[in-house]
């Protein structure tokens, strides 16, 4: 069975602004680390990171993800298990809060995690 999440894209006063589902590999030991590299790979490929822009950032996120999940990299479009949903979706187990207002030590925004 597959882990379900959700992964909310915030700025400062904690109102979503994005919100992604994650069909699969949502417990954290998946997760965080994926958001790291992630974050890595914003930080080396962009002269301007948008760390401080949840609209923004959640986009770049998906584009991203999207490249993990595709089964073919010359069909980039080609990927299943993740979308931009209005909502929680009713079966996740875990909510990540990335906050775009409140950077870590290291400029990166602040990740947060709760069971659903």
């Amino acid at each position: 069975m597959s882990t379900r999440c959700n992964i909310h894209f915030t700025w400062g006063s904690q109102d979503t602004e994005a919100n992604i589902y994650r069909h699969y590999d949502g417990y954290p030991d998946g997760v965080l680390p994926d958001l790291q590299k992630f974050f890595a790979d914003v930080e080396a490929q962009t002269g301007d990171t948008r760390f401080n822009d949840a609209s923004y950032l959640a986009a770049k996120f998906v584009v991203w993800q999207a490249s993990q999940f595709a089964q073919d990299a010359s069909k980039p479009l080609a990927f299943l298990g993740l979308g931009v949903v209005p909502g929680d979706a009713g079966d996740g187990e875990y909510v990540y809060t990335v906050n775009c207002g409140k950077p870590g030590p290291d400029g990166r925004p602040e990740v947060t995690y709760r069971k659903a």
